[in-house]
């Protein structure tokens, strides 16, 4: 009888751990299945995903890749691990990948993969480290962006065929509209109205060839060894100053400056830089309320010269701001459409500072205004030399306006010239029957006076 309520309480104990075991065992298995869940979500989006994955090891082996990225490198699948060299043997990946991962963060490379002899595939890869416990190793992730390189091929051929073919017919009817205009009478107002408009038409249209031509030439700029001579960088925004002067003038934005006393020369071009922030100003301007500021700031120091233009305009929304620098990318279409433009101005002026291993970047608040801030090193490999040798694709194009015009003036002039001698035919023929019907002195002097009137220089 004493052992019943030691072994009624054994059996309650027990009966506790049952239950609590019980307990365990259903949130082990609901942790279980949530895991089953969670890896083949993650085994779907590892298998499905357009971007090629894989798995490195310590050695750098692929353990395991989806099959987007075998299909990326043009590769079966294979049963075994494969060394990455033998797949993207490229330094830029590799040699990162050598260090431990666990001292490792994410690393971005993009590399051209041959496929042919002709074909080439771009690959912007990522790798990230991946360390738990023991195991170190990376997962890589390969975006394929050959169609991307080549529509923007598409669009520069685009741009180098519309600037050189656009550019003669443009430069026959500036030139012939420019002369009507010189040569028809003062009085016929309509017809000299319809040449005003065809003049600003064709100058609307010059400038936006102007700016593809612009963007076509510097893109294609590269750099070169040959240093250019130094020059003062606040000489040459004082330039752009005094350019953009009347345009802000007719918006009524009153212009700030705040330049050191001391010069500060760097090296470089010239020219590519003082249209680089000749376009930031004009956005400054353009993009500005009536009535607002814009403010010009040149820092110094010791390696560098930092360019601040601010303004008090529209702003740019924070989604936007990643994406003004892509070439023809305008912010607000309804903006934007009523200055025009093809959006490749802040593409120019990257990309000018880029070939002076500079950076340019924006801050920014809708409705308060921009900042836009440039940064250069002082001395540097220049990106072209700033020679007076060099003739873009600019000067060609503005060779061929002034060709253009000076064909359209001889043509004119031919066309003057054939009307005064047929003018002087006839009075020849005058003259002849008059002397043969003995006409009088007065009346032979009468011709003479009519011809010399209708061929004199402003009788047209």
């Amino acid at each position: 009888m004493n052992d019943m309520p030691s072994t009624e309480s054994a059996f309650e104990q027990a009966k506790k751990y049952g239950e609590d075991l019980a307990k365990l065992y259903a949130i082990e298995k609901a942790k279980r299945v949530n895991l089953q869940i969670s890896n083949q979500k993650l085994q779907a989006i590892f298998s499905t995903t357009p971007d090629g994955l894989a798995v490195l090891n310590d050695r750098l082996a692929i353990q395991e890749a989806n099959p987007a990225f075998w299909s990326l490198v043009e590769r079966p699948i294979p049963e075994d691990a494969v060394p990455l060299a033998d797949v993207l043997p490229f330094a830029n990946l590799l040699d990162p990948l050598k260090e431990p991962a666990a001292e490792q963060t994410s690393i971005q490379v993009e590399v051209e993969l041959p496929l042919t002899k002709t074909m080439w595939r771009s690959l912007l890869v990522n790798a990230v480290p991946l360390s738990a416990g023991n195991y170190h190793g990376w997962l890589l992730s390969a975006h394929d962006l050959t169609e991307r390189k080549r529509l923007e091929n598409l669009k520069s051929e685009f741009i180098n065929i519309a600037a050189h073919e656009l550019r003669t017919p443009l430069a026959a009817v500036l030139g012939f509209s420019q002369v009507l205009k010189e040569t028809l009478e003062n009085d016929d107002e309509l017809t000299g109205h319809l040449l005003d408009t065809i003049l600003q038409s064709s100058n609307r249209l010059k400038d936006i060839i102007d700016e593809l031509i612009e963007f076509a030439d510097i893109r294609y700029q590269t750099e070169t060894s040959p240093a250019a001579p130094a020059f003062n960088i606040v000489d040459t925004v004082k330039t752009v100053l005094e350019n953009v002067r009347r345009a802000a003038e007719g918006k009524e934005i009153q212009l700030f400056t705040e330049f050191p006393a001391k010069k500060i020369a760097i090296t470089g071009n010239r020219n590519i830089l003082q249209e680089a922030i000749r376009h930031i100003v004009e956005n400054a301007i353009t993009f500005n309320d009536p009535g607002g500021t814009v403010t010009v700031r040149v820092f110094d120091t010791a390696d560098t010269v930092t360019i601040e233009v601010e303004d008090t305009g529209i702003g740019i929304a924070q989604k936007e701001q990643t994406k003004i620098f892509d070439k023809f990318y305008q912010v607000e279409e309804h903006l934007t459409r009523s200055v025009g433009g093809l959006g490749l101005g802040l593409a120019i002026a990257q990309r000018g500072v880029q070939l002076h291993n500079g950076d340019i970047s924006v801050r920014s608040v809708l409705n308060e205004g921009s900042c836009f801030t440039i940064t250069l090193p002082k001395t540097q490999t220049p990106a072209t030399a700033d020679t007076d040798a060099e003739v873009g694709l600019r000067d060609d194009f503005h060779q061929t306006l002034a060709l253009g015009k000076d064909f359209a003036k001889v043509v004119a002039s031919e066309r003057k010239l054939v009307k005064i001698l047929q003018q002087y035919q006839s009075m020849a023929q005058s003259l002849r029957t008059a002397l043969e019907n003995n006409a009088s002195h007065d009346e032979l002097l009468a011709i003479l006076n009519r011809t010399e009137h209708n061929t004199a220089p402003n009788a047209e």
